[in-house]
């Protein structure tokens, strides 16, 4: 057996016990952290974001349009451009072309970048996205970016945003 990779820092306990931080929690476990532990933000570039917008979908799944999705696209991609991000646009990919573009960004080299972020706009249910043709389980694709798959970005925040 090998050794493998941890990945950053235990994820922070929150008030109902949930892995998923609300923005309150955030913000009172943000007033104890010792800024002697904060992420270093320092690095040669921001990072890659991508972004999988999904606003038409196979008539089979019976899933209606996602109107207005494209505005909120736009307004993403131009705030992570401010913010310095180096911006991967994809609209309506099918699951297998959704998960190769993920495990491609999994793959990438990231040791010179700050973080990742991650955005779908799409339909969802439970623990599950929808891509034009399929649902992908959220889990499949946030352990492609665990320490010991993706080890450029041990240490670094890695953003998923889904809408």
């Amino acid at each position: 057996a090998g050794h493998i990779q941890l990945d950053s820092r235990p994820v922070l306990p929150t008030t109902d016990g949930n892995e998923n931080i609300t923005e309150a929690d955030a913000f009172h476990a943000r007033q104890s952290l010792d800024p002697a532990v904060e992420y270093k933000m320092n690095h040669q570039r921001r990072g890659v974001a991508l972004i999988f917008n999904h606003e038409h979908f196979f008539w089979r799944l019976t899933l209606p349009d996602r109107r207005g999705t494209m505005a909120d696209r736009n307004n993403l991609k131009r705030s992570l451009t401010d913010l310095g991000f180096e911006v991967r646009l994809f609209d309506d990919l099918k699951a297998e072309d959704m998960q190769q573009k993920i495990y491609e960004a999994s793959m990438d080299d990231h040791s010179n970048a700050d973080c990742f972020v991650c955005v779908f706009l799409s339909h969802g249910e439970d623990d599950h996205i929808y891509a034009y043709d399929a649902k992908i389980k959220i889990q499949t694709i946030t352990d492609m970016f665990r320490g010991d798959k993706c080890q450029s970005l041990v240490g670094k925040p890695k953003i998923f945003i889904i809408q």
